[in-house]
């Protein structure tokens, strides 16, 4: 089995006040032109099933990594306290032989 791993980095950017609000969003940028804004409560389901939408992916075969633990579609941003700069790892499953 091969892997192969894109990155993709995070910032935040606030209305109003910089503490942990519903109005807050992280923005995730890939490796390539791609940016996806999500909500920093919002499930993080919604990213990894926008980024393997675009890039034609099976959902099974993909893995998001962040601090060395994968992330559970459950989890949300504001649980994994991400902050600007942060990164998150996609490797991807590749079957082969």
């Amino acid at each position: 089995m091969v892997s192969s791993s894109t990155t993709i980095s995070a910032s935040c950017a606030s209305k109003g006040s910089p503490s942990l609000s519903p109005q807050k969003k992280i923005t995730l940028k890939d490796g390539g032109e791609d940016v996806y804004k999500i909500g920093y409560g919002a499930h993080l389901k919604k990213l990894m099933d926008a980024y393997c939408t675009k890039r034609n992916l099976e959902r099974t075969t993909v893995r998001f990594i962040f601090r060395y633990k994968e992330i559970k579609p459950r989890q949300t941003p504001a649980q994994l306290m991400m902050e600007e700069g942060d990164i998150i790892d996609i490797v991807t499953d590749q079957g082969g032989g």
